[in-house]
């Protein structure tokens, strides 16, 4: 069985791994559009 979410026993929050890592992936891209992509 995998686990695609889970809820916080502190503060009861859900939290779903897609979600989690789609906004990590935004995070990453918009980093590179600051830094600028390197041009092969």
């Amino acid at each position: 069985m995998r686990i695609r979410e889970w809820t916080c026993s502190e503060c009861g929050v859900t939290h779903d791994r897609d979600v989690n890592a789609a906004k990590n992936i935004l995070a990453v891209g918009h980093d590179r559009l600051v830094v600028g992509i390197p041009v092969l």
